[in-house]
């Protein structure tokens, strides 16, 4: 017997709880190729990305047989194939690679890839179906917040605050990576809360091991916009701004700068963060180094 395993995951990633959907289609034929069985499978989650949900579709389509079986699995996902086949390292979602992982240790499979969205009646309909599992987790209220999730192994959310009678600014970082969470905190005395804020992100990001991506979600605006958008034209002009103006606090722009060297980081501005714990806590460890008024680490 010969199983196909078609799969697909979909994800809004506008959405505030980011919702997600994954199908797979199970196909059963004889050795001549004759249709024997078909078992479709589908879910969701919220707080997701497409290639977890892709990966998602891949588990739980391999979960669903019965037996080991000649087996080919048909995606459209190169992230999926190529980190399957061995091609790629997975820098991310890496709980989810242990379980495809651990199942498919005696399982043979042959992968094929197909083009989303270019016809492929099967693939189509695993698309539907995915698309369909993730509008059923949609918020129905779209002011709700939830937790950003990002597609790399390291999350940091970064949380600062400034004290005017002292002029300090208190920080706090949530580290979130794999299931595990560290906290780190700090007091920096005579600095704004924008360079504070550039300064507690080189020391979040600097606590990483050397090589790790990571997105830092905070809630200074012109820390985001400054490494997503311009940055590379700020040293293209001499650290200068359009204007011609220096640029400010440019020595931790460039220690910024150079920790990003081969890796990647993400900067993301979070404007609604009341719901969110990790901001929650953040703003608690930076409450609490103000009234310290001195650093420490976790």
């Amino acid at each position: 017997m010969q199983i196909t395993i078609y799969t697909d995951g979909a994800c809004d990633i506008h959405a505030p709880n980011r919702p997600g959907g994954w199908a797979a289609i199970l196909h059963a034929s004889d050795d001549n190729g004759a249709l024997l069985k078909e078992t479709v499978i589908s879910g969701g989650a919220v707080n997701t990305t497409n290639n977890q949900m892709e990966l998602r579709a891949v588990i739980e389509g391999i979960k669903a047989l019965e037996r080991h079986v000649k087996l080919t699995v048909v995606s459209d996902s190169r992230y999926v194939i190529d980190i399957a086949r061995g091609a790629k390292k997975a820098k991310a979602n890496q709980a989810l690679w242990r379980e495809f992982h651990e199942l498919t240790a005696r399982q043979y499979i042959q992968w094929r890839y197909v083009e989303g969205h270019a016809g492929d009646p099967l693939n189509e309909r695993c698309d539907k179906l995915a698309v369909a599992e993730r509008s059923k987790r949609a918020l129905k209220n779209p002011q709700t917040q939830a937790a950003p999730l990002p597609d790399t192994p390291f999350a940091i959310y970064l949380s600062t605050r400034y004290q005017r009678k002292s002029r300090s600014t208190g920080w706090g970082a949530v580290i979130v990576w794999d299931g595990e969470t560290r906290e780190m905190n700090g007091c920096l005395a005579d600095t704004s809360e924008l360079e504070g804020s550039l300064i507690s992100a080189i020391a979040a990001l600097r606590s990483l091991p050397a090589d790790a991506d990571a997105t830092l979600f905070t809630a200074q605006e012109y820390l985001a916009k400054g490494m997503s958008l311009w940055l590379a034209g700020w040293q293209a002009r001499g650290w200068r701004t359009r204007d011609g103006k220096p640029v400010k606090h440019q020595r931790h722009w460039r220690a910024l700068r150079e920790l990003q060297a081969g890796r990647r980081f993400y900067f993301r501005f979070v404007k609604a963060r009341d719901d969110i714990p990790q901001f929650q806590r953040g703003k608690a460890l930076a409450a609490a180094a103000l009234q310290d008024g001195a650093t420490t680490g976790g």
